[in-house]
């Protein structure tokens, strides 16, 4: 199943490039709501003066970089490219000056990545609190070992973290974090997964395993299917159009996958593909657990801009709607789940 998802992340890439969207700033479709507004301006503010002061400083100190290295800049890339010519001509191919040049760019935008670690480390963890009880760390992971048996966990290798939020909504519990996943290949590692992962703990246990999964197109995902799996039929055309589901139990799927979470599930994936440039969701629902991979090539937690005032709130919108979409799918398992058991305590009752 990984080469078809690696496959289908590579064509959603070029279709964002060649689209122009993989470029494009993320926009909120929606303000701030009143609650955290004033929480915002009540804890968030104070903390702006001195941050504004340092992006100041690191702005100043790249366009300092910036002039030096178009000043005499030239000392270093044109010998190296009067070295790589002369190796062209000699037969042999050498990439000196693209070294040179990368050095160079690292060195002039240090500056702006200093702001932005400086900017997920002071403002970020007081900003997920003003949006709720939740709690940030800048490097933690998901329970992995928990999920390792879920069908849509890719094996793998190596692993990357960052971003971690932790909560709990109604008694359910969460977690979030960006999450690389690398496989050892023959020569190297192979990418399995790049974007979010989000673990849902419910207070009770889903009736065997339900599955959904990105639609390859008929041919993959004829030979991504296993022969064990049952395909569940849904009368959601938009969701059938865009994801393949399998479950243990087909009546017990079509519970869970309710119109309004079936909803949900699209709403979260078009989020993510607008605001991280996205490329693609799978969930699975099995024991206590719910698990969504969320594939994107962006930086979720990549609000601060050191080419914008700290003062400026416009991005924050973007995290609340994030935030908001994951309670919002949180709940609704919630109240499906209870929906689904008090049918079958009726019917029981009717026997």
């Amino acid at each position: 199943m990984s080469i078809f998802n690696t496959f289908y992340q590579a064509k959603e890439a070029i279709k964002q490039l060649t689209s122009g969207t993989a470029y494009r700033q993320p926009e909120a479709s929606t303000n701030l709501s009143e609650a955290a507004r004033l929480k915002i301006e009540k804890e968030i503010l104070p903390l702006l003066e001195p941050l504004e002061q340092f992006r100041l400083e690191k702005l100043a100190s790249k366009a300092r970089r910036k002039k030096w290295f178009i000043r005499i800049g030239w000392l270093l890339w044109l010998p190296s490219l009067a070295f790589d010519l002369f190796m062209l001509v000699s037969g042999e191919l050498t990439f000196l000056t693209l070294i040179v040049l990368g050095g160079c760019a690292v060195w002039v935008f240090y500056p702006e990545l200093q702001y932005i670690r400086h900017y997920k480390k002071k403002l970020i963890p007081v900003l997920v609190r003003a949006f709720g009880d939740y709690d940030y760390k800048a490097d933690g992971c998901i329970d992995l070992d928990a999920v390792k048996s879920f069908e849509i966990m890719p094996s793998f290798s190596s692993k990357s973290s960052e971003d971690y939020i932790k909560g709990e909504v109604e008694g359910v519990k969460f977690e979030f974090c960006e999450l690389k996943l690398e496989r050892r290949g023959n020569k190297s590692n192979i990418n399995v997964h790049r974007g979010g992962a989000l673990l849902i703990t419910m207070p009770f246990k889903f009736s065997g395993y339900t599955v959904v999964k990105t639609d390859y197109g008929k041919l993959g995902n004829l030979l991504s299917r296993s022969l064990a799996k049952n395909r569940v039929e849904l009368e959601n055309p938009e969701f059938e159009n865009r994801y393949e589901v399998f479950g243990s139990d087909q009546q017990y799927a079509r519970y869970l996958l309710s119109p309004a979470l079936m909803e949900q599930i699209i709403e979260l994936d078009d989020l993510f593909r607008a605001r991280a440039k996205g490329s693609g969701l799978t969930c699975e629902f099995r024991d206590d657990k719910a698990l969504f991979m969320l594939a994107y090539f962006g930086d979720l937690m990549n609000v601060g801009d050191i080419d914008v005032s700290a003062y400026d709130l416009d991005k924050m919108p973007l995290l609340e709607q994030e935030l908001a979409m994951i309670i919002g799918i949180i709940k609704q398992l919630k109240l499906d789940s209870l929906a689904a058991r008090n049918i079958a305590n009726d019917r029981l009752a009717e026997v």
